[in-house]
């Protein structure tokens, strides 16, 4: 959206959304990762051995080769947690895994198909005559997501968020079909995202600030389901699509994510946490020593070889860290992905763009991507690709060995004047 950044996966080269950023890169010769067919909505479906459901104001996340093809591919770098979706006030639930937790974007997104029967039975938000509201949410390379917004009950570990509107990926109960501003490709099933669905814990409340004041930016739409017309239509912020993490009772001014170190080989799976709340519990006190503010769009800034690039963040839902520099060898086959000879020690610094803005050394690594996926691994710390010019994407292996805070704009968080990430 046209305020803040929207990162994915690995579906191809910096796959990203139009308005504002992210990355996602698929390694080996461009193969893209994919998740397994979720099951009927009431198992999650994917990954029967994925992280479990959590307890208290932790949720546990993993990196792990479940989501790679059957015999060819791989999938890097790609954080997922198991959340559960429920109807209102009830116990009729669906129970959702491979869920990538993206710190680039705003919102709980799960496809139809992971939903199964709840995804016709959780109510849609409508306006005064009754029509449905749509969001489109397009990606730089032709994909997009589109569905209805519905309301439900969103279960984050031990914490529910509840009555909180949500986007479905597809088109459940004869919704009409996407305009065709949206895309080229609707990206509705795992085999297509890579994933059941995304887990949007950014910075905001809400998606799309700028959308409460102008239907011109085509993310949302009011759609009359007997003609099948969808019209571009402004928002309140209350009815679109939330952030859950902002909407628990308590444990709700950021979230941390939490990844062990790994060595420069990589490593078959990685455990971790997405703790809720920053400073309100015992498990989550604040212990940064390095706090970056964000920008109203949710950047900060990166100098790197006597370039600042303004358009920078920290996202999980980045598979790599995303940078242009002419001088590092490309992997053949136009994946974009790194492949100097001997890796490469390499530094920057970051600062940032409001509130905290005191200057951080950044130390990173950058391996062969051809030698890191011949190893099958899932989980790597020194994975890289080129990016855009205004931009350094500090990707998921930014992340390994750190505990990584991202405070939400309007709430008070220990740190600073939030929104900021700090590590």
């Amino acid at each position: 959206m046209s305020s803040i950044r929207n990162a994915f996966w690995a579906m191809g080269f910096c796959l990203v959304l139009a308005a504002c950023g992210g990355g996602g890169s698929s390694g080996n010769g461009g193969q893209a990762a994919q998740s397994s067919t979720p099951g009927p909505g009431t198992g999650g479906g994917g990954n029967p051995g994925g992280p479990s459901l959590g307890t208290g104001n932790v949720l546990p996340i993993r990196v792990d080769t479940s989501l790679a093809p059957s015999g060819s591919g791989y999938a890097p770098n790609l954080p997922v947690a198991t959340v559960t979706v429920c109807l209102h006030g009830t116990t009729q639930c669906a129970i959702v895994s491979d869920v990538l937790v993206d710190t680039g974007s705003v919102g709980l997104r799960l496809t139809s198909s992971a939903l199964g029967a709840l995804a016709s039975a959780l109510p849609e938000q409508k306006d005064s005559g009754g029509n449905v509201l749509g969001e489109c949410y397009p990606f730089a390379d032709g994909r997009y997501f589109w569905g209805p917004v519905a309301s439900a009950d969103i279960k984050l570990a031990g914490e529910v968020a509840s009555n909180v509107p949500m986007m479905i990926d597809g088109t459940p109960g004869g919704f009409p079909a996407a305009p065709s501003a949206c895309g080229i490709t609707l990206a509705d099933a795992p085999s297509v995202i890579g994933a059941n669905g995304i887990l949007g814990v950014a910075n905001l409340v809400e998606d799309c600030p700028a959308c409460t004041s102008n239907a011109s930016k085509d993310i949302y739409y009011f759609c009359n389901t007997t003609t099948g017309t969808c019209t571009s239509t402004a928002v309140t912020a209350s009815a679109q699509v939330q952030n859950p993490v902002a909407l628990l009772p308590q444990d709700n001014n950021g979230v941390i994510v939490e990844l062990p170190g790994i060595s420069a080989a990589g490593q078959a799976s990685v455990d971790g946490s997405l703790v809720f709340g920053i400073g309100t519990q015992s498990n989550n006190t604040f212990s940064a020593t390095s706090v970056l503010g964000y920008d109203a769009s949710l950047f900060i800034s990166t100098s790197y070889n006597g370039q600042v690039l303004a358009e920078s963040y920290v996202d999980s839902g980045s598979n790599g860290l995303f940078f242009a520099d002419s001088s590092i060898t490309q992997c053949a086959g136009g994946t974009k992905w790194y492949c100097p000879t001997a890796t490469l020690a390499l530094t920057a610094t970051a600062f940032g763009n409001a509130g905290a803005t005191t200057p951080v050394n950044m130390s990173f690594m950058v391996a062969n991507e051809n030698a890191l996926a011949s190893t099958r691994a899932s989980a790597f710390n020194n994975l890289a690709a080129t990016g855009s010019g205004a931009t350094f994407d500090w990707g998921l292996p930014f992340f390994f060995g750190r505990n990584v805070y991202f405070a939400i704009a309007g709430r008070t968080a220990p740190g600073g004047t939030a929104p900021y990430v700090a590590f």
